[in-house]
């Protein structure tokens, strides 16, 4: 395959890695998507189109009225592996980046090179789509959910309206109405998850994800000389602290991944500490 044509295929396979993308999270997508994302012509869109639409016959529907394609419920993704980091990043400005065009995991480069890999804590499928496309369309949804703090095995209605990640896993924050409180749900544990179609406003504003507290962490002050050092290099920080900001709703996530407790707890092995 010469250059050109090796360009060529992988610009049009990106571009139906966006058709696909747009549909499965957004639930529809348009031939005007491609032309002003990817600079092609109306002519390009619409064979693109077409082609995807013969890769995955049953993804699409066509709705005349609105003049868009959307997405049917018996949409199977056959292109790329949905990535809800990559969803946030693109269409609700999430921090969690995905390099566009990424495929399959980086794998050990050699004998000079190895990676550790954490257990996987990822949600299914289709529980990531419905609860991503609750958020977007302001739909009420009914979930089955497994908590293991109380060891129940419950059906909620929850009124979704945030994602939230805590570094390992992605959370579902929302109204919950059995506890008429917010809160989150890992999505992992989500065992069902169905619409109800319901476009119910949140009964209040979430006041802890809507503010911000700033976290002003440094050595702990049981270290020595040498290891409050080996702290602050490790962690980047200036004059001998760091403030992080975060939302008021993931600091509890925040103080985890630090090694930070809540309330007191056993100080004998933190790094950190805050000021």
């Amino acid at each position: 395959m010469s250059k050109k044509s090796h360009d060529q295929y992988w610009a049009a396979r990106q571009r139906l890695r966006f058709i696909e993308t747009c549909a499965w999270w957004k639930g529809i997508v348009n031939r005007n998507d491609l032309v002003e994302i990817f600079s092609i012509s109306m002519a390009q869109a619409s064979s693109d189109m077409q082609a995807y639409l013969d890769t995955n016959p049953t993804a699409l529907a066509y709705n005349l009225r609105q003049k868009r394609y959307e997405a049917t419920a018996a949409m199977k993704w056959v292109i790329t592996k949905p990535r809800l980091e990559e969803a946030a990043a693109l269409f609700l400005g999430g921090d969690i980046r995905a390099p566009w065009g990424s495929i399959g995991d980086p794998g050990d480069k050699g004998d000079a090179v190895s990676v550790i890999r954490m257990p996987t804590r990822d949600a299914k499928e289709i529980v990531e789509r419905r609860a991503f496309l609750a958020i977007m369309n302001g739909y009420r949804i009914r979930m089955r959910y497994v908590c293991a703090n109380s060891g129940k095995d419950e059906w909620r209605r929850v009124r979704p309206h945030a994602l939230a990640h805590d570094g390992s896993r992605w959370h579902l924050r929302g109204w919950c109405e059995r506890h008429d409180d917010y809160s989150d749900f890992a999505l992992g544990r989500i065992a069902e998850i169905e619409w109800t179609r319901d476009l119910m406003a949140l009964p209040r504003p979430d006041e802890e994800w809507d503010s911000f507290v700033t976290l002003k962490v440094r050595p702990h002050r049981s270290l020595g000389a040498l290891q409050k050092q080996a702290v602050e290099l490790d962690y980047g920080m200036t004059g001998g602290s760091l403030k992080i900001k975060v939302r008021k709703a993931m600091e509890g996530y925040l103080r985890a991944q630090l090694g930070l407790p809540l309330d007191g707890g056993d100080e004998s092995k933190q790094l950190l500490e805050c000021v």
